[in-house]
Order: structure tokens, then sequence, then C-alpha cells
């Protein structure tokens, strides 16, 4: 998946946590670096994105950075890329759709399990939706923050 820099963008940071995440090394990455990065222009090739630490980083970072090139195994996390990118607003909505439906159950632990595995479920079955790909990446993004439990909830979790 190809980004390009936005022009006098702010600073964006990774919207999910993820195992291997490199938001610690950043600066022995900087350190690492070629000197060329900070003065010529130059694209930056990402492997294994993940939650996008060094690419969100390097992207407010370096204003010569013209051109970043994403990649990862995990389709999934891809697909949450590409929606974000392409369809934000659809992606936010969903979102606050599914926050503001969770919350209401705040006080049933019971509905909050059934409500949870009821949308785990679809995202595991990989069933359609009406929004498609941008539903999958909404519980793609929900289920890797701290908002939304990965684990059912217990009575005790209340």
């Amino acid at each position: 998946m190809k980004l390009n820099s936005p022009p006098n963008s702010k600073t964006a940071k990774p919207f999910l946590k993820w195992a291997g995440g490199k938001t610690q090394p950043i600066t022995d990455i900087d350190r690492s670096l070629p000197k060329f990065v900070h003065s010529d222009d130059f694209i930056y090739i990402e492997p294994f994105v993940g939650s996008g630490a060094i690419l969100f980083w390097m992207l407010g970072r370096f204003p010569n950075l013209k051109r970043a090139v994403i990649n990862d195994i995990n389709e999934d996390l891809i697909n949450a890329y590409k929606i974000i990118a392409t369809k934000p607003l659809e992606l936010i909505s969903l979102l606050e759709s599914i926050q503001n439906e969770y919350h209401t159950l705040e006080k049933d632990i019971f509905k909050k399990k059934e409500y949870y595995y009821n949308k785990r479920g679809t995202y595991n079955t990989r069933e359609s939706t009406p929004f498609g790909r941008v539903f999958r990446s909404n519980l793609f993004v929900r289920s890797s923050q701290k908002g939304f439990p990965l684990q059912p909830l217990t009575q005790s979790a209340a």
C-alpha cells in the first residue's frame, strides 16, 4: 500500500496497540538512520508496518519523505490502513456507533458479554455486513484498543 504524506498535516500517532511495536526504540532508530534522510528526498518502505509507530514518526519528522510504502502479512491490518485512508468518516461513524452501543450496556455485564461475543463472532466468521470492509476494519480497530475488551467480560470485571 502506498501513502503520500499530506503537506502541513498534523503528526499522526499509532491507532493500535501492537505486539512488537517500535515506539520505544525510536531514539535508537533515529541515530541509526542514514544522513541523507535529513537532507535529500526519499521513499520510506516499511515491510512490517504493525501499529505504524515508525511510519507515523517518519512522516512527522522528515518533510523530505516523498512517499511511504507499507506492507504487512496481516490482511485485516492493511485493510484498516486502507479504510482510514479512503473512508475515515465512515469508519469514525461506525466506531462511535459501536462505542455508544457498548456503553449503553454499562450496568449489565451479561449484555456486554453477549454484545462482545456477537461482534467477535461477526468478525471471526467474516460475515457480510452492510459496510463490508469498513465494518471489518472497525471491529479490527476496536478489538485492538483498550476501550473494547479483547477477553470476554466476567461478572467480576464490572
